[in-house]
């Protein structure tokens, strides 16, 4: 029912900051400030040679307030050719300025936090047209109902539970959101409970976990140290007529130093294995399926002394492809159609 922000948010969060609470003022950034991303890798301050072993781990308390700026880009290209070929392509860039409020830390190092987004833009284009909406700042109504899942995020907190490895253990109160993007659509007083909860859940399993897996990172048991690898074999995915089998794998390519703290600099991958039959059979129709062609590839920079991410970016491309036959009362009709889909997404801690 809630549409996905993030374009197949499925490969895109398989891949995958932070600061300190201050009493300095904060920066007042310009729009052009705020909505402007760095890709680029961090630029540290050296290496540490020290060879020392240490543990990945969030080191959160109490009162912090850490503050990130998000950007996920997308670009889909797609071919169909049938009498004729027909190519369109749809790019999408959306900026999210957010902060993570630490509420409490319990018994045993979990953290319980809420997630505001604070400003949050959109960038589009579709097929020779250009769209663009920012939420708080558009008053056109016809815009914020049809951006209504971007405009209910805008100052409506969730919260989440995580321990101190980054597991996400429960993301929840996120009724406000799900009622504001209700209340937006104008069917908040005629929809069941029943299909409220449904948009809630959707909400949260397909808008605020790829956030939030983002914004914390899952980091290893184990002591690590330069050259050390590892890797988390995680639960099948159906996808169209395959199942998707993946493994996350990591290895911390440097140690290095930044305002006198380590910073471990992890590249991350997956290793991608599909199965399943190739050829389907439906309403008439034959489909068969090339196996999807997927790549995925990532940094992420962790500080050990202070115990959280400073920044990431990953990038996943993913290339599916079939053909299709018919018969028909003017006989046998053939066609195909490719899909090209790249997403991009950088995590930066905002100073």
């Amino acid at each position: 029912m809630l549409k996905h922000l993030l374009v197949l948010v499925l490969i895109t969060v398989l891949l995958i900051g932070c600061g300190e609470k201050s009493n300095e003022p904060q920066k007042i950034l310009s729009d052009k400030e705020k909505y402007s991303f760095d890709s680029t890798d961090l630029k540290t301050e050296g290496i540490d040679n020290s060879g020392k072993p240490f543990a990945m781990e969030y080191k959160l308390k109490k009162g912090d307030v850490l503050s990130y700026r998000l950007t996920t880009i997308s670009n889909n290209n797609q071919t169909i050719t049938i009498d004729t070929t027909v190519s369109s392509g749809v790019n999408q860039k959306i900026v999210y300025l957010l902060d993570l409020i630490v509420k409490d830390i319990d018994e045993d190092g979990n953290t319980e936090a809420d997630i505001k987004i604070n400003s949050l833009k959109l960038d589009a284009s579709a097929n020779g047209q250009t769209f663009s909406f920012e939420a708080g700042k558009d008053s056109d109504t016809s815009k914020i109902k049809q951006f209504a899942e971007f405009h209910a995020l805008q100052n409506n907190p969730f919260s989440i539970r995580f321990n101190k490895k980054g597991e996400v253990l429960e993301i929840y109160k996120a009724d406000k959101i799900s009622n504001k993007f209700l209340e937006i659509k104008g069917v908040a007083d005629t929809i069941s409970a029943n299909d409220k909860n449904l948009v809630k859940q959707d909400l949260i399993s397909g808008v605020l976990q790829p956030l939030v897996t983002q914004i914390v990172r899952k980091v290893p048991e184990r002591e690590v140290y330069k050259d050390s690898t590892w890797e988390t074999k995680q639960p099948p995915i159906p996808f169209m007529v395959y199942q998707i089998n993946y493994v996350n794998t990591y290895k911390v390519s440097s140690v290095e130093k930044l305002d006198d703290n380590r910073i471990a600099v992890v590249d991350a991958g997956i290793v991608f294995n599909y199965s399943g039959q190739s050829k389907v059979n439906q309403g008439g129709i034959s489909y068969s399926f090339q196996k999807p062609i997927s790549t995925a590839e990532g940094k992420f920079y962790f500080d050990v002394d202070k115990g959280y991410q400073i920044k990431s970016r990953t990038k996943t491309k993913l290339e599916i492809s079939y053909s299709m036959e018919a018969n028909t009362p003017q006989g046998k009709q053939k066609g195909k159609r490719k899909d090209i889909v790249n997403n991009t997404n950088i995590l930066e801690l905002l100073k």
